[in-house]
């Protein structure tokens, strides 16, 4: 498979969560990751990254979104897709903008703006 940085592809094999796609904000090789997201954090805490990440996904691809389940805690995000065909969608489509500090701040802003 392609690169999938910053996001790391595990094979789980159930029917529903066929693979899982995380990543924690918190490590260290996603440094400006973080800073990103703390820098649109509200007074009430942490952006939510299963907004950001649905967001992205509705705007560049919403079938997708009938495929995948999400959840989070603190900076780990955890999404779950169904099919090795919505994996290689969710690369294809989604992994560009969140490759791209650029891109992916712009949804981060929109997000924080509400």
């Amino acid at each position: 498979m392609e690169n999938t940085f910053p996001f790391e592809v595990k094979f789980i094999g159930d029917a529903e969560q066929f693979y899982q796609l995380s990543a924690d904000f918190e490590e260290p090789k996603l440094l400006l990751y973080k800073l990103l997201l703390d820098k649109y954090r509200s007074p009430n805490g942490l952006i939510s990254l299963v907004d950001n990440a649905a967001l992205v996904i509705e705007e560049t691809v919403p079938d997708l979104l009938d495929h995948m389940d999400f959840n989070e805690e603190s900076y780990l995000l955890d999404m779950h897709v169904d099919s090795a065909e919505s994996l290689q969608t969710f690369v294809a489509k989604v992994y560009p903008i969140f490759q791209s500090l650029t891109l992916l701040e712009a949804y981060v802003k929109r997000i924080a703006n509400g």
